[in-house]
């Protein structure tokens, strides 16, 4: 199972690093506009995302953080603790107040975070917006591998949402008793709710 997620984990990457930037930038806005319609977020007051790492292609989420502060919503972005392997043992995320992009301060893995703030508990989560290399149909997710954010997602029953690009979704995705599946995934081209049919533009 670990072979075949590192080779999907190889390929997504190899799909995203091909990207030029044009490409990337009108992909990454197809997917914000589908975002800032979806009822989870519109109706959310506390929203918790990623900011993206421009460098690896994540779905470029600023001008959706742009959208939410302009409707007053409370932005809430993920600190790493540590990247220790262990199944047990602290959280590796923290989850801290925005206060905007000259807050944030890369860390030693290239991962903008705020610099300082307030820090929110799980149970205050409205909707988690999930970076994701890559998912199936079914909801499950590729990551990094490193394990702390589905640490993080189960601990909170908000509505988790992957946005990805549509080359990155597969009909098939291995997945480990841990593995924390989306509830929503939006691509550039459609917005899927496992189990039910895709929303494709006509």
């Amino acid at each position: 199972m670990s072979d075949e997620k590192d080779a999907l984990r190889h390929r997504f990457d190899a799909y995203r690093r091909s990207l030029r930037w044009r490409s990337y930038e009108r992909l990454s806005e197809q997917i914000v506009a589908r975002l800032i319609k979806l009822p989870e977020i519109t109706s959310a007051s506390i929203v918790h995302l990623y900011w993206p790492i421009l460098a690896r292609r994540e779905a470029d989420t600023r001008k959706l953080i742009h959208w939410l502060e302009a409707h007053q919503k409370e932005i809430i972005l993920p600190v790493v603790t540590n990247f220790r392997m262990e199944v047990t043992g602290p959280p590796r995320l923290e989850h801290v107040r925005y206060a905007g992009e000259e807050c944030l301060r890369a860390n030693q893995w290239g991962i903008s975070e705020p610099r300082e703030g307030d820090r929110v508990s799980v149970e205050d989560l409205d909707v988690v917006i999930v970076p994701s290399l890559g998912a199936d149909r079914s909801g499950h997710r590729i990551g990094y591998g490193y394990g702390y954010y589905d640490e993080f997602l189960a601990q909170t029953s908000a509505p988790k949402i992957a946005p990805l690009f549509d080359a990155c979704l597969v009909d098939f995705v291995p997945s480990e008793a841990h593995d924390v599946p989306m509830d929503v995934l939006v691509t550039e081209r459609s917005l899927m709710r496992p189990s039910r049919p895709a929303v494709d533009d006509v």
